[in-house]
């Protein structure tokens, strides 16, 4: 599995799972604007599988990362390419739906700081609930690689904490899954997502699949036999699972580039494109639904692909060299230090 290869199948894979949501988002809100029932629409399930193909898609990219990357690269990479971005479209967030004439409050809440409070602060209409499962993951594989575990053993720890959620979801435990606390958080049956990627992804760079397999049979046997995850996840999981593989094998050449580049640009339109959608709702101006969800859709895809692009070439520019920089310096002036 190449770099380059798993560059332009993820990356082209992410353009669609952001386009998902921001399906999922503009559908929605154009319902709520005209009166309309969406139920059978949010059946469809648009924006969680969406979601859940992003999780996996981190669990997969992880895999590589931490093939590339010490403990040190790994954690500077990580904070620089999530927090820049994300108080950026906190910041747009808040001037966007300031001129559709509802400000969002500013409180001092630590989930805004992507920390699992079992709270969020909603008024931004930023859905960064997904970015605190980000870091607890990463925060994970930080872990393991500050312990200078090896790829097996890390893929047998991802089996063992996938084991760990079943049997808690067998026992009852409930966790909410947009505001867990920090204690429910590693709970949280979304989690198997990541962990599938990830074995995954090591499984298809090693050649080694007893982990994986041995997580598909767990997963399968719990939730068949003890309802360890409900049908609708485990059918999901299989659905973007082998997407996610899909996108991993498939050639370069049958990947648009045009769709890759949008991949580029995907962390930035998931960011932004709901403030929009939830700032032209507040102008709510009495468009039949048609006409709302022309309007929620093309605005909240252009003018979240321009946030993408913006935050996109910032990473680029700045975030990632500084972030480089930072690493390789670090050991000479602790050298001069001593």
């Amino acid at each position: 599995m190449t770099e380059k290869k798993t560059f332009v199948g993820l990356q082209a894979l992410r353009a669609l799972a952001a386009l998902l949501v921001v399906i999922q988002h503009s559908v929605y809100f154009s319902c709520l604007a005209t009166g309309t029932d969406s139920a059978s629409f949010r059946g469809l399930q648009f924006g969680t599988t969406g979601v859940f193909i992003f999780f996996l898609i981190s669990g997969a990219v992880m895999a590589l990362a931490t093939t590339k990357e010490g403990p040190t690269a790994f954690a500077l990479s990580r904070l620089t390419r999530i927090y820049p971005a994300y108080f950026l479209a906190l910041g747009l967030a808040y001037i966007v739906l300031s001129i559709a004439g509802q400000p969002p409050q500013i409180t001092p809440d630590a989930s805004l700081l992507l920390l699992p409070t079992g709270t969020l602060n909603s008024s931004f209409n930023v859905p960064y609930w997904t970015l605190i499962y980000e870091m607890q993951f990463y925060f994970l594989l930080w872990l393991a690689a500050l312990c200078r575990t090896t790829h097996y053993a890390r893929m047998w720890l991802t089996v063992g904490w996938a084991l760990i959620i079943l049997v808690a979801s067998v026992a009852g435990a409930k966790v909410p899954v947009a505001n867990p606390t920090l204690t429910q958080i590693p709970f949280a049956a979304v989690n198997l997502f990541f962990a599938f990627g990830y074995v995954m992804a090591l499984g298809m760079m090693t050649r080694e699949w007893r982990p994986f397999f041995a997580m598909v049979l767990l997963t399968s046997a719990m939730s068949v036999y003890a309802n360890a995850w409900s049908a609708t996840y485990l059918a999901l999981a299989v659905l973007c699972g082998s997407t996610v593989f899909i996108a991993i094998k498939a050639d370069e050449g049958l990947v648009p580039k045009w769709l890759a580049k949008a991949g580029d640009h995907s962390y930035g339109l998931y960011l932004a494109h709901l403030p929009i959608i939830a700032a032209i709702y507040n102008w709510a101006p009495g468009w039949p639904l048609w006409a709302m969800i022309a309007a929620t859709l093309s605005c909240g895809l252009l003018g979240g692909l321009a946030f993408g692009r913006l935050e996109h070439w910032m990473y680029t520019r700045y975030w990632r060299p500084i972030a480089k920089g930072a690493h390789l310096v670090s050991p000479v002036a602790q050298a001069q230090a001593s």
